[in-house]
């Protein structure tokens, strides 16, 4: 698994590497935790329908559930922006992409 960043030949391949061997591994398995904790809370709800407060316990795990979809939502977007803004090449949902930013044009200012 971490042979592909030892022998990384450029800062883009190693950002490439880490992304594609760690962080996308990493960011998967929490969108599958949160889910189950939505799942989770969804049974207990309907298991405790008669008890206040196990309704009120599913209700906790499926708000948790989403906090963290929205959570994992926002790293994506934060990692989508980093490597756009710095031109890095990325992988998001196993799909390679190349990245570049727009070209900077020479601003006169006064004259």
């Amino acid at each position: 698994m971490f042979e592909t960043i030892a022998y990384a030949k450029s800062f883009d391949e190693i950002v490439f590497s880490i992304n594609r061997t760690i962080i996308n591994p990493l960011i998967q398995f929490a969108f599958i935790v949160a889910f189950v904790i939505f799942i989770w809370g969804i049974m207990e709800f309907i298991r405790g329908a008669n008890n206040a407060e196990k309704r009120k316990k599913g209700q906790d795990h499926m708000m948790w559930g989403i906090i963290g979809f929205v959570i994992m939502i926002g790293v994506y977007g934060i990692l989508a922006i980093l490597t756009r803004t710095f031109g890095i090449n990325a992988t998001f949902n196993n799909k390679e992409q190349k990245l570049t930013p727009p070209a900077i044009k020479q601003i006169n200012i006064g004259n």
